[in-house]
């Protein structure tokens, strides 16, 4: 199941993805993969969502380590060239850009989470991965542009996130 989303997220990608610009959005594909590198090692131990192969996962992605590796360094970058390459110019715009976008991960996770490919675990849900969603497009869109402000607004969330579901410190 991962491995077709691989496939349709790189699919996307080469025939949208605006590549002429990649090098203006590298920055902001290393603060995504830096985020998820950050989930993947802090809380190793407790996460709230977790993937599983599905179908044919088990011969390409059979852990959730090496799903979670395709998705960082396969899907994202196909998806910040399409994300930022396309992003619109007018507020509204941008507005309806980000939901969208929030909106087709969560397709896409509702279609794992169905299949069992992603369980969620110690309280996170559907919801939260939507507000996730939302929260993480509009950090790629400051970062892009105010690369502070969304290492701030980061920081806050991160720190919310630890609040509301209180995994274990790393230690």
């Amino acid at each position: 199941m991962q491995t077709l989303f691989v496939f349709f997220f790189i699919i996307i990608g080469i025939i949208f993805g605006v590549w002429k610009n990649w090098k203006q959005f590298y920055p902001t594909l290393l603060f995504w993969i830096i985020g998820n590198l950050l989930y993947e090692s802090l809380l190793y131990n407790h996460r709230v969502w977790e993937f599983h192969p599905v179908g044919i996962d088990h011969y390409f992605l059979p852990t959730h380590p090496i799903i979670s590796m395709a998705i960082a360094f396969l899907v994202y970058p196909f998806v910040i060239v399409v994300y930022l390459g396309r992003f619109p110019k007018s507020l509204i715009n941008k507005i309806f850009w980000i939901i969208c976008w929030a909106l087709l991960f969560q397709v896409v996770e509702m279609v794992l989470y169905y299949y069992q490919s992603i369980t969620h675990h110690f309280g996170w849900s559907l919801l939260w991965s939507f507000i996730f969603n939302l929260v993480t497009f509009l950090l790629l869109a400051f970062h892009r542009w105010k690369p502070w402000v969304a290492f701030l607004f980061s920081i806050f969330f991160i720190v919310f996130l630890f609040i509301i579901f209180q995994p274990p410190i790393p230690t």
